[in-house]
């Protein structure tokens, strides 16, 4: 089975400086840390010359007093708001099969606390062909700037309805590395900036393609919507994600359709009601309850997350 790649950009490209746009504090930080990271590994910052796997971006340090309730849901390209729940769907690998999947990802409430910043817990389900393949949780922090931050994560694979083993299980810069999912404001001057992720995975960075452009799917048509491409560093698989105002991601395109990456593209998107938001935020509760028992090291000492309010 292919692994799917998360609709809301947690794989992204190559570091390349650049100018930095006011009003970033907190991404300025990190670009600082890209730039030292990129000339460290040898790249002399020219499109394309930084060998695969080369690193991009060490660990952020996020200052707590720099963050906001994530409930806030300040970054549009983004949206943080408890009950949004987008419904994204194309096709992915299952051996040399191609199947169609989907997944549904949904903004829960329940909070957690991450190197002392407030991070809010996002839910995706996947299925493939019809069959759950992956439950996990990723959590997202707020920044004053309005950019949003991965800050930890929890996934589970299965086969055939049934659990066979937890793919990513980290919390904070202990365990992984911390980073900006979506920045507030993008222009196409934004230099690239790195991302985080659980440790063992590759660095991965996004860059603006284009702004402010018109984009259209089976769902609907947007404007001013954002392109960045997005993969790890140096890789041949890398895409471009579409991120339209007050939706998030509606569009997913592979830049190498040869390599078949999974393709996926917005099919719903609503606002749940309480009782569906209940149930989402109680399957979140569910996976740290079964996290403490796979991933001991990381979630079994940690502080217990619960429901906003």
């Amino acid at each position: 089975m292919s692994h799917e790649p998360h609709p809301t950009g947690r794989r992204l490209t190559r570091c390349r400086r650049g100018r930095t746009p006011a009003g970033l504090a907190a991404l300025a930080a990190l670009l600082v840390a890209v730039a030292g990271a990129c000339a460290s590994s040898g790249g002399s910052g020219a499109e394309g010359d930084e060998p695969a796997g080369a690193d991009c971006g060490s660990v952020v340090e996020a200052d707590p007093a720099d963050f906001v309730d994530p409930t806030r849901s300040t970054n549009p390209f983004h949206p943080t708001t408890p009950g949004l729940q987008w419904v994204r769907g194309g096709t992915t690998l299952v051996g040399q099969r191609e199947v169609p999947f989907e997944v549904i990802t949904t903004m829960t409430d329940v909070i957690r606390e991450i190197d002392g910043i407030p991070a809010i817990a996002m839910l995706d389900e996947s299925t493939d062909a019809g069959e759950v393949s992956q439950v996990g949780m990723d959590y997202l922090a707020l920044d004053k700037d309005g950019n949003v931050w991965i800050l930890g994560g929890y996934t589970e694979e299965f086969e055939g309805g049934e659990y066979t083993n937890t793919e990513t299980a980290w919390l904070g810069a202990a365990e992984g590395e911390p980073g900006i999912l979506a920045p507030g404001v993008v222009t196409l001057d934004t230099p690239r900036w790195c991302i985080g992720g659980a440790p063992g995975e590759d660095p991965s960075v996004g860059e603006p393609v284009e702004v402010g452009v018109r984009h259209c799917v089976a769902f609907g048509c947007y404007d001013d919507v954002r392109v960045v491409q997005e993969g790890e560093v140096g890789a041949p698989d890398n895409e471009d994600k579409y991120y339209a105002p007050d939706v998030g991601v509606i569009d997913n395109v592979p830049l190498d359709a040869s390599l078949h990456q999974d393709t996926f593209e917005l099919r719903n998107f609503v606002q749940l009601s309480d009782d569906g938001l209940a149930e989402a935020s109680q399957t979140v509760l569910d996976l740290e309850a079964h996290a403490r028992e796979t991933s001991v090291e990381v979630y079994g000492t940690a502080a217990v997350a619960e429901r906003a309010g």
